[in-house]
Parts: C-alpha cells; structure tokens; sequence
C-alpha cells in the first residue's frame, strides 16, 4: 500500500472558488501514482447555515476535506481545533503544508510529538513586497521556526527564494516549479496578428493599462488584434481605457475562461504579453509555451527563470517604450521562434518531471 501524504493547504480549489490554489491540487495529483494523498483546507464564507460545515470531496483518487466557516473569532478558533482532531485522525507518512502558515504551524507542532516528517511548499508574492517583515511578532516567530524545521521548503522560482532569504527565512531550500499542463487544442491562427494577456484584471499586480497603452500607440492597429482574458476590479477602466486610446475596435475584452479555453484561445493567437510587477512564476507564460506561442514578459521574478532569447522578448518592468518595441519587434521576427522549441521549454513544467521531483524528496525522509 502506498504511503499516505497529508497536505495542509492555505489555498485551494472549493465549492466557492473552484480556481483558488489549482497549482496546489496539481502538485498533489503529480504524485499520485506513487502515494496516497489526503487534503485539508478551511474557507472563511458567511453563505452557510452553519458556523462549521466540513465537506469532503474525491478528486482523482484525492481524499479532499473543506472546513467552510462564519466570520469571528471564536468560530476560527473552533475549525482549527476540528483541522487539528483531524490530523491527528490521520494516519500519515509525510505532512506537505502549502504555504507558511497556519498549515506549516500545525505541520510542526504535529511533528513534535510524532515525529512525521513535514515539507512546506510556497507561492507567497508578499516576501517580494516585505509584507512579512510587517506581520507581527509572533506570526513571524512560527514562520521563521517552521520554516527551519521543515524537512525541506520548495519556493516555486529562484526569485521567490531570494525574496524568502531577503526576509530572513532561513530553509533547507529546493526550488520545485509549479506544474504546467493543459488540454493542447491546435487551432488555425486568427487572420489578424494577435496579442494575448490571460490573468486577473487588477492594475497594482498586472499592469494591463500598461499594454492598452503600447498597444494603441502601434501604427498599423488596423491588421492587429488584443485578446484580453479574465475579470477583476479595473476591467470597466481598462474597457474605458481601450475606448479613449481609439483602440476599443481591435480590442477584444473576452472575460473569464476556463483551462481548456485558454489554451485554445493561445493557440489562436500568435504572442503572449505579460506585463506584471511581480510573478513568483508565471503559469500563463509557461502554458504559452507550451501552446508554441512566444512571449513578451516583463523582468519581474518567477518568469525569467525559464524565458530566455529563444522563447520571446523580456523587457523591464513598467517600460512602456520596451513594450511598444517589443511589440514592433516581434511581429517581424515572428516566424523565427519555433513552436517545438517553445514546447520542451515548457515540458520541464509537466506533471511527470515535477512529481519525479516532488517523490524524490518524499522518499528521501521515508528511507
């Protein structure tokens, strides 16, 4: 029988956010064939009837347990207490907390008594914008000390490591990457050259006013397209925006989409732009890649450790002039990326080669 791997997860997919922490459940399912996997999460919603309700789920052979819980105090005392009954309910071999908190604190102090063996793996941006120096004391104390603790700690990128060192997190640190896969749909390209941004609509993360902006500024707009795909709070801003720029009648605001949406909308479409502040990682760029597309990306940590000059253009973060040339240039130089090329880029990414990674580092404290 195959040792039992329980994860305690900050984030991750439920009845209320069915996309919330997808990178968590797809680590998870990435060693499937190898253990037995259960997960905890706890989800703060007022639509409920009860103070508490625990929901479980079968996810591809994934035990999934959702602690749904009321506002207040008292009542998040109450789910930690019913996570904790349920962990030690839980004959495990190994515990895999998914982000430093309270997942990686009740992973310690379960390990203190049994001896279970615990990792920690982290996708956090707020290292970047030292918003962990800002925490209180006691929240730092537990995150430094299971932090070190932790068998080992897998940040998803090189930039988030060094972000994670800048804080004083000292770890035994292995950079995993999130996995990157999706359903391939090869599609004919769109009749007009066209641009592609997928990610949430929130201009102090992503910076899609930036490529409203360069894109308008492109002369021959006429032959061109901009498909912009997800929700969030500036989308009537930048709808507006478009308008004002004389570019609403090449700009396509598409909305939310799912997995296999996205990849057909990529392979339709001939460049990703990504003009973030701050990735971790980046799964769009990867999952660009892997569609055979290059991609336009700003030098903003995650993405840089795996584009390079064969898979597109990085320019410097919110360089609106690099954007507009990157734009010009790669619509000339297009035909020189090879798709082939773009997918093995992104293969490193897949399910297989991070849960060879992710069973390595299980079976190095099972041994």
């Amino acid at each position: 029988m195959n040792p039992t791997v329980l994860h305690l997860a900050k984030w991750y997919p439920n009845k209320v956010e069915p996309l919330l922490g997808i990178f968590v459940r797809k680590h998870v399912l990435s060693t499937k064939n190898n253990f037995h996997h259960k997960v905890i999460s706890i989800y703060n919603t007022d639509d409920s009837e009860n103070k508490i309700t625990r929901i479980t789920n079968n996810f591809e052979g994934i035990e999934e347990v959702v602690f749904y819980y009321k506002s207040g105090i008292a009542t998040k005392f109450k789910v930690f207490y019913k996570v904790w009954k349920e962990i030690n309910s839980s004959p495990v071999a190994i515990i895999h907390a998914h982000i430093i908190s309270w997942a990686s604190t009740l992973a310690y102090l379960h390990s203190i008594s049994t001896k279970t063996p615990f990792f920690i793996s982290e996708h956090w941006s707020g290292y970047h914008y030292k918003l962990f120096l800002k925490q209180n004391a006691l929240v730092k104390y537990f995150k430094l000390l299971t932090a070190k603790k932790a068998k080992m700690v897998f940040p998803v990128s090189d930039s988030l490591k060094a972000d994670m060192l800048a804080s004083g997190i000292k770890a035994n640190y292995q950079v995993i990457g999130n996995v990157v896969d999706g359903e391939i749909v090869e599609r004919p390209k769109n009749d007009k050259f066209t641009f592609v941004f997928v990610g949430d609509l929130e201009q102090k993360h992503k910076n899609v006013k930036g490529i409203i902006e360069a894109f308008s500024e492109l002369k021959n707009k006429s032959k061109l397209q901009l498909d912009i795909i997800g929700e969030g709070e500036d989308k009537q801003d930048y709808i507006n925006l478009s308008t004002n720029q004389n570019s609403s009648d090449s700009i396509n605001f598409h909305g939310y989409k799912s997995n296999t949406e996205v990849f057909e909308y990529l392979s339709k479409s001939h460049v990703l732009v990504l003009n973030s502040y701050y990735e971790t990682f980046s799964i769009i760029c990867a999952e660009a890649l892997l569609s055979g597309i290059p991609v336009i990306a700003t030098k903003c940590g995650g993405p840089e450790s795996f584009l390079d000059k064969q898979t597109g253009l990085l320019i410097d973060v919110g360089n609106r002039a690099q954007l507009i040339n990157a734009m010009k240039e790669i619509q000339s130089t297009y035909e020189t990326f090879n798709p082939k090329v773009l997918k093995e880029k992104a293969e490193v990414f897949s399910s297989l080669k991070i849960g060879i990674e992710l069973t390595k580092s299980y079976n190095s404290v099972l041994s």
